[in-house]
């Protein structure tokens, strides 16, 4: 005899769970969101449709009344802190980039660049100090690499090595300021005193890299018999200013995007403004870079200090003589140390 009461009990149960996850979906989509994850990367860390990634975020910011924030804010350490690494496919990111450097090597493709986004955040903090987290990674010894294959092998090694990290940079919530031969420099806006979910998002996005580097790349590397690739990443936190420079270009015509002036029977065209980052996070977070063993991080005092006791265990301090590294910290006015990853 068919239990009608059980039914009813196993049907609520059922009901329950599922708007139990369909609530911790929504509060996911959220909470990236809200680390500043593009929509799409939302969605394909999810494996959901952009479109139900829109709706949620729309329907939570409207309910509330909320506008929609364009640059956003960290929540406070003391509440539900979110590590991206929780959702992230670190298989599915090194597949991904492995098959592109396959085809970077096979075929011609079209790279594309970032720096119109970048452009973008940039333009809301113009003439004005933020802070924020900085992230650098260039190839060890690749001069060597320059010496060993044909040019246009490794400009395409090097254009697959700019896009893919690139991606891994996005994907943490970062973004990519400039490519500087085969170095990245990559920040995490935060422009709030409470920097700790940043600090471990950097972080755990420079250990990602490393793994796209030995997993990926070097398999693909090694298939073609070519030297494989190393990376050292140094990462640091501190304040920088955004400055605006307004590119002058001589001409005759008007083009797009541009104000004509006048100045002794010349014509200069004003185009659209440049944006950059300058101070003395950029300028440590570079140098600091060279005292990384291959395949390993190093961060500087200030990121150290943001992170748990735990997290600490995972670095060691850098032994390093004081002419060869001079560099005062701000906040203490100390030797500014630095520490490296154990593994």
């Amino acid at each position: 005899m068919i239990n009608i009461s059980q039914i009813d009990e196993d049907n609520t149960k059922n009901h329950t769970s599922s708007q139990i996850n369909k609530d911790e979906q929504q509060q996911t989509i959220i909470n990236l969101y809200d680390s500043g994850i593009a929509l799409e990367f939302i969605a394909l860390q999810l494996d959901i449709e952009l479109s139900e990634v829109e709706r949620v975020v729309h329907s939570v910011y409207d309910k509330n009344n909320i506008k929609y924030p364009k640059n956003i804010s960290i929540p406070n350490q003391s509440e539900s802190v979110f590590h991206l690494d929780a959702i992230m496919d670190i298989k599915e990111i090194i597949s991904v980039a492995q098959s592109n450097m396959w085809k970077a090597l096979r075929t011609d493709p079209v790279f594309t660049s970032p720096f119109d986004e970048t452009q973008e955040i940039l333009s809301n903090y113009s003439n004005t100090k933020i802070k924020s987290i900085i992230l650098h990674i260039d190839i060890v010894e690749s001069t060597n690499l320059s010496m060993t294959l044909p040019i246009d092998r490794l400009s395409k090694i090097i254009q697959a090595f700019t896009q893919e990290m690139t991606k891994v940079i996005r994907l943490y919530g970062g973004y990519v300021l400039k490519y500087i031969g085969d170095a990245i420099i990559g920040f995490f806006n935060i422009n709030t005193d409470n920097s700790y979910l940043h600090c471990i998002n950097a972080i755990n996005c420079a250990k990602t890299m490393i793994k796209v580097i030995k997993q990926g790349f070097n398999l693909v590397l090694n298939q073609y018999d070519y030297p494989e690739m190393g990376v050292r990443i140094g990462i640091d936190y501190g304040e920088n200013v955004v400055v605006k420079y307004i590119p002058l270009e001589t001409g005759l015509s008007k083009k797009n995007n541009s104000i004509t002036i006048q100045d002794k029977g010349i014509t200069c065209n004003i185009k659209k403004p440049i944006y950059d980052i300058l101070g003395y996070t950029i300028s440590i977070t570079t140098k600091m870079t060279a005292y990384a063993k291959v395949d390993h991080i190093v961060v500087g005092q200030l990121i150290y200090d943001i992170l748990s006791t735990e997290e600490q265990s995972y670095f060691s301090e850098v032994d390093i003589r004081p002419e060869n590294w001079n560099y005062i910290s701000d906040e203490t006015g100390t030797f500014y140390k630095l520490y490296i990853n154990r593994t």
